[in-house]
C-alpha cells in the first residue's frame, strides 16, 4: 500500500513520509491506521539502519519487512 502513496528512491524516503504523517494526524495516511503507519515505520526505519538495499517491488519490500519483526 505504500508504494503506492508516493515515488520512493529509499527506505528513507519512506521513513520520512510516515515520520511527517504521525505527527501531524497520528497516522501517516487516511488508509493505515495508527498502530499500521507505526510498525510500518518500525519496519522501514529498521530496513534503513541495516543499510538493507532499497527496492521498488513492492512485493520484495513487503518481505525484507518481514524480518524486522
Amino acid at each position: 500500500m505504500v508504494y503506492r502513496l508516493g515515488d520512493w528512491h529509499n527506505w528513507h524516503d519512506i521513513v520520512r513520509w510516515l515520520e511527517r504523517g504521525l505527527s501531524r494526524d497520528q497516522q501517516a495516511d487516511n488508509e493505515l491506521s495508527e498502530v499500521e503507519s507505526r510498525e510500518l515505520l518500525d519496519g522501514f526505519r529498521q530496513l534503513d539502519q541495516r543499510g538493507e538495499r532499497f527496492t521498488t517491488d513492492p512485493a520484495a519490500a513487503y518481505r525484507a519487512l518481514q524480518t524486522t519483526h
